[in-house]
């Protein structure tokens, strides 16, 4: 599984803070009010002495959350993604990583926790960047 495939199935399966019946596609975001997707945002390579390739892997995680006037919605998107945050801060330090095929997770970060990036007068889009740091499996 790639990095896009593995984190999505990751969250999807791992993270409590997922409701599995809400719709979470992979670098699309449809007009629910609540959906989420994952973006792929670049990757860079570097080789290491041993000719292994090196992978840091940049994704955006984008919620589409309620929104409006009344402030009890907003602090609710805030706190998801203060939470969502913590828990992949927690899953590293557990070394509890996605599975992408041919390399071993060396460790995830995340940035930017809970920006909004748009709003209309009933729902918002949030996101979080992801770093995920892998090293290409010896064969």
């Amino acid at each position: 599984m790639n990095a896009l495939d593995a984190t999505r199935k990751w969250l999807r399966e791992e993270c409590p803070l997922i409701d599995k019946a809400d719709k979470f596609n992979a670098n699309y975001l449809g007009s629910q009010a609540t959906e989420y997707t994952l973006c792929t945002a670049g990757e860079s390579h570097r080789e290491d002495i041993l000719g292994l390739d090196h992978v840091t892997h940049q994704l955006t995680f984008v919620a589409q959350l309620p929104y409006g006037a009344a402030i009890k919605a907003n602090i609710a998107a805030a706190d998801f993604f203060a939470n969502l945050a913590a828990w992949i801060r927690g899953a590293n330090r557990a070394h509890n990583y996605p599975a992408i095929a041919g390399y071993e997770v060396e460790g995830i970060e995340t940035a930017n926790a809970g920006i909004p990036t748009g709003a209309d007068a009933n729902a918002a889009r949030y996101q979080i960047q992801i770093t995920i740091h892998t090293k290409e499996l010896e064969a």
